[in-house]
């Protein structure tokens, strides 16, 4: 009886030095900066009308986004329409110059693949890929929007 409560003990004596041990080893403040990080920030909206231009080679989507500070963004535009029988459609990939937290308006130019944009209808999305220290989060935002001139 006295062997298994002295191996009882002494196993508890060692888990309390470990646990002592990894306390002092990791630095004071690691519990705090981790608790203090704010989620990563990704904010899109596309804007109900695009603008057409250059005979229907192009259209300029209007789209608000919003980033974490010092973040890298990405933001991909497309707009498809049906135009007769067949797809107009067309995608953007555009950087976001800088990311400041507060929202920016931007004016994507996207250009379709096969026919010409024309006044109307259409079908257009953007999705917003952030990446700050604390990870990569990506939204989305989808909407029938109006062609314009």
């Amino acid at each position: 009886m006295k062997m298994s409560r002295f191996r009882a003990s002494a196993l508890a004596l060692v888990a309390i030095a470990v646990g002592g041990v990894i306390a002092f080893a990791l630095p004071a403040g690691a519990a705090v900066s981790v608790q203090s990080e704010s989620p990563s920030v990704a904010v899109v909206s596309l804007g109900a009308k695009a603008r057409l231009d250059a005979n229907g080679a192009v259209v300029f989507a209007p789209v608000k986004v919003a980033c974490t500070p010092g973040g890298s963004a990405y933001l991909v535009v497309e707009v498809t329409q049906a135009v007769g029988n067949g797809i107009a459609k067309g995608e953007k990939v555009f950087t976001v110059p800088e990311c400041t937290g507060d929202q920016q308006k931007i004016n994507v130019a996207v250009t379709p693949d096969l026919k010409p944009y024309r006044k109307g209808v259409a079908f257009g999305s953007a999705r917003l890929d952030v990446c700050d220290q604390t990870g990569c989060k990506s939204v989305y935002d989808e909407r029938k929007i109006e062609i314009v001139k």
